[in-house]
């Protein structure tokens, strides 16, 4: 059988994505790719071309020489000044011209991140060099292609959100891609892979038993939950984060004591500021969970701490000791 061949092209990003999809472990990047049935034409990182090589080659998968079946685009695309796309110009033309001539003839296309998929930091703020995703720019169906886009094979771009993304995030989808086993109805209202976001980073958070008591750390490395006084949006982010896993599955954000951000949805990061603290109207979060009715949440939350145990309401603001000969 053919091998799926792969273009990957890095538009206005930090190349984060890159970085986390190199640490696949399971298996790992290249072997994975093999497995898989893909073929890297060229990547930023990965590629030994340079230079007009590397011309040549996109100009070869313009003009349908060389068969792109998924191309990969990573980081916001720059359409600024005044839809120009001259903030980034890539061998005398602007950079997104080249993504919409290889968009038109791959079978699929896929962001891979945030920025990618929605604008993530670069359309933070005023969004001065007025960039985009590739089909949403947030919440907002269009992006550089338009909201009618549809790639070869029949599919709009799919996003892989996260900044970074998970590394499996990336690799299953690609494979999913390459054996045509990925259908619009397995995509979300963003058009991300159901597989993934369909859950909440706050799912099998090792901190939900002090969630469900309201059982809250006041400070950081305090054990209860970070979601009532130090910004946590766990329960806004849609992703398998405590479920899969990270940094050789290992960690996630509020496993390492940190709060999530939310870095999977179209808001990020504008959407869920301050980070480090929790707006509240009276004692009641402004950022309710997903996952369950607000009134629910209101009216349940004073029976919570009236329930909560002597023992979760000392720990959640008790420093957890470490023991120094096991660092």
């Amino acid at each position: 059988m053919r091998m799926k061949n792969l273009l990957w092209l890095q538009s206005g990003c930090c190349g984060g994505s890159t970085i986390s999809f190199l640490n696949v472990d399971q298996p790992d990047f290249f072997t994975g790719l093999r497995l898989a049935g893909i073929n890297i034409v060229l990547h930023p990182s990965i590629s030994l071309e340079s230079g007009r090589e590397v011309i040549d080659v996109l100009e070869k998968c313009r003009k349908g020489e060389i068969k792109i079946d998924i191309l990969a685009v990573e980081g916001a695309i720059h359409l600024g000044p005044n839809k120009t796309g001259k903030y980034f110009i890539f061998n005398d033309r602007p950079f997104k011209d080249w993504i919409t001539d290889l968009a038109r003839v791959s079978d699929y296309v896929v962001a891979v991140g945030t920025c990618a998929s929605f604008g993530g930091i670069p359309a933070a703020g005023s969004n001065p060099m007025d960039v985009t995703g590739l089909q949403f720019l947030r919440e907002t169906k269009g992006g550089l292609l338009g909201e009618g886009f549809a790639s070869a094979a029949s599919m709009p771009v799919v996003n892989v959100a996260g900044c970074p993304a998970h590394p499996d995030w990336t690799y299953e989808t690609l494979m999913f891609l390459a054996s045509a086993a990925l259908r619009i109805e397995d995509l979300d209202r963003f058009n991300r892979p159901k597989f993934f976001y369909s859950k909440l980073a706050h799912h099998a958070c090792p901190r939900n038993e002090y969630y469900e008591f309201k059982a809250s750390a006041v400070a950081y490395s305090q054990q209860g939950c970070l979601f009532e006084n130090l910004g946590c949006k766990a329960t806004q982010c849609e992703s398998d984060c405590n479920e899969r896993l990270w940094l050789g599955r290992t960690g996630s954000c509020t496993r390492g004591g940190f709060p999530c951000i939310s870095c999977t949805s179209p808001k990020f990061p504008d959407g869920f500021t301050p980070y480090f603290s929790t707006e509240k109207i009276g004692d009641i979060p402004t950022t309710l969970p997903l996952d369950v009715p607000k009134a629910w949440y209101v009216g349940i939350s004073g029976l919570s701490k009236l329930a909560c145990p002597e023992r979760l309401r000392v720990n959640a603001v008790s420093f957890k000791e470490i023991d120094v000969d096991q660092v």
